[in-house]
């Protein structure tokens, strides 16, 4: 297949989908987002509303009715148009790298490799604007009782700008000072969508999670938004305030010991030269009322953001059909299977299949029957087969197949890098002693002069350095004082660490979309056997057991040798088995990879039962899935 040819078949399914159910999600996205929002806005109204409401009780009802109507359109304008909808649009840019979880060796290379990337700077500048946007959204709806964050600027004779009884004569002479409220707030907000922004790219907060067993929906909207706010209503409330409680208390704790300094050399900028600053006039070391409301706009701030993240996360990740779009869904359906440079389009194609394997016999009494086309599917790889299941199903296997090359290639490196530091141990060891031996020569040949000597002055290669600093500051043999040793392994080895996490987050990088695969292809293999009328399944029954196996004892091996970590607690040149057990994120993927491939041989192997005498395996994979059934009993 050639790169044009590529180019225009990875469009396909995306265009089928965006033309159909996915275009229509997104318009129920924006109208759901944009009632979510508002609904946030009107709370806080009117509990701005019940703390003001002396303020408020001399206006009549109409008034008030109009006022508040009046005042959150125009926050909801502010906030959702020009701080969220720039959020969304980062979102949809950021979609097709939501799904595939490429993770670098360590830390270090993955700051390197977001240097080079647009989006480093872009993202945390759009959450900045939109942080400021929102919060002094909220600042205005409370400025009725709260001026002094409104201005820039206090100028002498204004009614905040304060005079001592002593300057009362010439009080208008003095030069404009800069209003210390209104740039704490501004510092916060902005400050706020920095580190949101900066938290956003460095957690991958825009990946998506799809649920393994999430059914389309058969409710209304509004029925389906109730089942969104009973099952996620306590998480969104607890991360919101977490967040915002946590980024507020940790700046004020700076801004208690910085901030005077700060605040006292901004005269000399040269664009507020004309300014000075009045000592008289200072905001209190701990303003509590001020600090209340910084803490209130973050939290309002961070639940606008999480609401759009909690709707995208719901919405982009429901299953989507594509067969009322054209006259061949099979051709489209295994384009999106195909769409490796698309992640987002390829999950969505192995969710639809997902669906169809498990809960759609129509369609799937649909792929049995689709052989002998006239027109062959285009893939060159499986020679361009005449049959959907056939391209199906290698699909799926090449899934399959490819984790546990993944594992396999994994375990090799492994092999060879514990080879690799043995040799570059042994290599540090020699000149050890060949400098000690340098040492007592020199010692011997000038008996009053004692020339010290050692391998550091004696080369500059730097895997020598490598294990030296693994030799002074490991954090168990390392021989360096302990309070070195916890420095040292709190602030560079976060940098430098190839850690087992990130090895383990590599080699499962296609996670859900493998766990997809092996549920559709277990499925269409199971109910072929009732639904294939045509017995287009049976010659496949044999591969189908081996790709599954295969994966099996690949991650088998894997979980017994995982990825070395040069910081393991104990010896560095070793790792036993029991090590991965220590790691979660080891367990967890492959336990879901474990628990789906040997549900899958399960369910195999109880349809095909009476026919395993047909089911031609090698000797290799019958031992395993003897073992695995004796597990099982």
């Amino acid at each position: 297949m050639s790169t044009n040819d590529a180019q225009t078949q990875l469009s396909t399914y995306g265009l089928a989908c965006g033309s159909t159910e996915l275009g229509k999600t997104r318009n129920m996205f924006l109208s759901v987002s944009a009632g979510c929002v508002y609904a946030i806005i009107s709370f806080f109204r009117f509990i701005i509303y019940l703390f003001q409401g002396r303020e408020n009780y001399c206006m009549e009802y109409s008034e008030f009715y109009m006022t508040f109507f009046l005042d959150t359109i125009i926050a909801f304008l502010k906030v959702y148009v020009i701080g969220l909808l720039p959020i969304i649009a980062l979102r949809k840019v950021l979609i097709q790298e939501s799904v595939r979880r490429n993770t670098p060796a360590c830390l270090l290379d993955e700051l390197h490799t977001l240097m080079y990337k647009k989006r480093t700077y872009i993202t945390p500048l759009i959450y900045t604007i939109s942080s400021i946007i929102i919060g002094w959204t909220y600042f205005d709806l409370i400025g009725v009782s709260y001026r002094r964050t409104r201005t820039m600027f206090l100028y002498p004779g204004t009614e905040d700008f304060w005079c001592p009884s002593h300057r009362k004569d010439n009080c208008k002479g003095l030069l404009p000072m800069i209003n210390e409220h209104y740039l704490i707030a501004l510092f916060h907000t902005a400050i706020l969508g920095i580190w949101y922004g900066c938290d956003f790219l460095l957690r991958k907060r825009y990946m998506l999670t799809f649920n393994m067993a999430k059914p389309r929906y058969p409710f209304s909207l509004l029925k389906e938004l109730l089942i969104i706010w009973n099952h996620q209503f306590n998480i969104f409330v607890w991360s919101t305030l977490t967040t915002a409680l946590y980024f507020s208390m940790i700046l004020w704790f700076i801004k208690l010991f910085i901030w005077n300094t700060i605040y006292e050399w901004l005269p000399n900028l040269i664009f507020l030269h004309n300014t000075s600053v009045y000592y008289w006039m200072r905001a209190s070391w701990f303003d509590v009322q001020l600090f209340n409301r910084t803490v209130v706009s973050a939290i309002f701030t961070v639940m606008c953001w999480s609401v759009i993240d909690f709707l995208i996360e719901h919405f982009f990740t429901r299953i989507h059909f594509t067969i009322s779009v054209y006259m061949d869904p099979h051709a489209i359906l295994v384009d999106g299977l195909h769409s490796y440079q698309q992640p987002y389009y390829q999950q969505l194609a192995f969710l639809e299949l997902w669906h169809i394997a498990k809960f759609d016999q129509h369609r799937r009494s649909a792929i049995y029957a689709d052989f002998n086309r006239k027109r062959a599917f285009n893939c060159v790889k499986h020679n361009n087969p005449t049959s959907a299941w056939t391209e199906i199903s290698r699909s799926c296997m090449d899934l399959i197949l490819g984790l546990a090359s993944s594992a396999q290639n994994e375990i090799k490196k492994q092999q060879a890098r514990k080879l690799l530091l043995k040799k570059k141990y042994e290599k540090f060891r020699n000149m050890e002693k060949n400098a000690l031996k340098e040492k007592e020569r020199k010692i011997v040949g000038y008996k009053d002069l004692e020339v010290k000597m050692t391998a550091e002055t004696m080369t500059k290669d730097h895997d020598y350095w490598g294990m030296k600093l693994l030799e002074w500051f490991h954090p168990v043999t390392g021989n360096r004082p302990y309070f070195m040793r916890k420095i040292y392994y709190y602030s560079a080895v976060p940098l430098l660490k190839r850690s087992i996490e990130r090895r383990t987050k590599n080699v499962f990088k296609d996670l859900y979309i493998t766990i997809y695969a092996i549920q559709a292809l277990t499925a269409l293999t199971v109910k072929s056997l009732n639904e294939d009328k045509h017995g287009i399944v049976q010659c496949d029954i044999a591969n189908v057991f081996e790709s599954i196996l295969d994966c099996l004892m690949s991650l088998d091996q894997y979980s017994k040798e995982p990825p070395l970590d040069e910081w393991d607690v104990g010896d560095p040149f070793t790792f036993t088995y029991s090590s991965v057990l220590s790691d979660p994120l080891i367990v967890i993927n492959v336990i879901n990879n474990y628990t789906v491939l040997k549900d899958a041989l399960f369910d195999l192997t109880k349809a095909f039962y009476p026919h395993m005498d047909y089911v031609k395996l090698s000797s290799i994979h019958y031992d395993r899935l003897n073992k695995l059934l004796n597990e099982g009993l």
